[in-house]
């Protein structure tokens, strides 16, 4: 991995870090994730090229899906389960005295999605994608996330939009922040004021 990439890595991995942290986004991954099988990296990254202005086509986030399938069902999807086996008794273990071993275990499941999220990032320079960069990015990301429900088979009406509607606000709302400065105000308020004459 060259120094490039690996600071591409980085930045790809806080991005998610800091969505997912986001007021509703944890619970609307986790919803879509339960209820539909949808990888939650799978979702992340569909909100990063869709912050970024890139519209995913279907057959790309098949490619994608595939690709990550083995990796998911062999590595994340076991120490998951393990994860949340151990939020219950086992035996004369109780939850609290497991606990220590369960956080090793969280620990041990970051560690495997962020092979997958390298994997991705890595994907993403030969899957088809178009530049939409001048279109409404709130409507790439989430043209993004519907295709790739769409792609697991997932009928539209089924979908949680309150779940849809969290990531998509969740990974616009820094790009418009970046347009306000310390005022608060975005640019075109602000110049707007600084045209009206004093009274």
């Amino acid at each position: 991995m060259t120094q490039d990439s690996s600071h591409d890595s980085d930045t790809f991995r806080q991005f998610c870090l800091s969505l997912y942290a986001a007021q509703g986004v944890e619970a609307a991954c986790l919803d879509l994730q339960d209820r539909f099988d949808l990888d939650v990296t799978l979702i992340l990254m569909c909100c990063w090229v869709g912050q970024h202005g890139v519209r995913l086509s279907p057959d790309a986030l098949a490619q994608a899906e595939q690709s990550v399938k083995p990796w998911r069902e062999t590595a994340i999807d076991p120490i998951r389960a393990l994860r949340r086996r151990l939020k219950e008794a086992v035996g004369p273990i109780d939850p609290e005295r497991a606990k220590s071993v369960r956080d090793l275990i969280k620990q041990a499941e970051l560690a495997a999605e962020f092979v997958q999220m390298d994997h991705l990032l890595l994907l993403l320079e030969h899957l088809p994608g178009r530049d939409a960069r001048m279109a409404d990015r709130a409507g790439i990301v989430r043209g993004n996330l519907l295709r790739y429900t769409a792609v697991k088979g997932i009928e539209t009406d089924r979908l949680p939009r309150a779940a849809l509607e969290a990531l998509v606000a969740q990974t616009v709302k820094p790009l418009y922040q970046d347009e306000e400065g310390e005022d608060g105000l975005d640019t075109e308020t602000r110049d707007a004021r600084s045209e009206t004459p004093d009274p």
